[in-house]
């Protein structure tokens, strides 16, 4: 049976109820069709989830007053890492395909950055359907943590401000797949991915000056969309073995 999941500001005790926004009891009631009685799971985005059933099912066209009744709730450990991703933003839907693919991933936070190759300028409006993209995304796996998603900056100033350790997507050179094992120093970790048409070399070099060091998957250029999940597995599957 599929379990539908809805984001609230915050979860409470067992037993009681908390009503759905607007927007998640419209997408409730009109979109999925749910019935009183059926479950669901509620999520606050920092850590907390809980099984539920829908209690009340609202009233008019908008389903004003839609609520769930709680009945197991529960705390999440923090993940053992935490994921910063630095990612120059690819053309349109590309994005959200990304964007979507690092939270099921579990990047705690997101930064768009801005490239001398980069291929997109995103706007404001880019930044509205990437939050969408994100809450999809976070009901759709069940991550309960609800990632950072920060307004595009520009690589030099996200840089600057970089406090953790990281690694970052380099083109691979001579056919060979470069980069040693990360070190888990710490909890926190910067991933860095730049453009199509990679990072230039003044870019490059900025990030080894900083001590953020080169990781590549396989021999071949990666599409930005693929360096995502490619990047962010091969760093879940090298904690998994430290």
């Amino acid at each position: 049976m599929q379990v539908r999941r809805f984001m609230v500001d915050q979860v409470p005790a067992e037993g009681t109820e908390v009503a759905l926004s607007a927007g998640e009891a419209l997408h409730a009631g009109k979109v999925l069709r749910l019935r009183l009685g059926e479950r669901v799971d509620v999520l606050d985005g920092a850590g907390v989830r809980a099984e539920a059933v829908l209690s009340q099912a609202g009233v008019g066209r908008r389903f004003e007053g839609m609520a769930c009744r709680i009945l197991r709730r529960e705390s999440c450990p923090e993940p053992p890492l935490n994921l910063r991703l630095y990612m120059a933003p690819p053309r349109a839907r590309l994005m959200g395909d990304a964007v979507r693919a690092a939270t099921e991933l579990g990047v705690r936070r997101l930064t768009p950055i801005l490239c001398r190759f980069g291929v997109a300028r995103p706007d404001a409006g880019a930044l509205d359907g990437w939050r969408q993209d994100v809450l999809a995304a976070v009901k759709q796996s069940g991550n309960p943590f609800l990632p950072v998603l920060d307004a595009p900056t520009g690589f030099a100033e996200a840089l600057r401000d970089a406090a953790e350790p990281g690694v970052f997507g380099a083109v691979p050179r001579g056919g060979a797949g470069g980069g040693g094992r990360v070190c888990f120093a710490g909890r926190c970790l910067g991933v860095w991915i730049g453009p199509e048409g990679g990072f230039t070399a003044e870019e490059e070099e900025a990030l080894l000056a900083k001590g953020i060091a080169p990781m590549a998957v396989g021999p071949w250029i990666l599409r930005v969309e693929t360096a995502v999940p490619a990047l962010l597995g091969r760093l879940w599957g090298e904690l998994a073995h430290a």
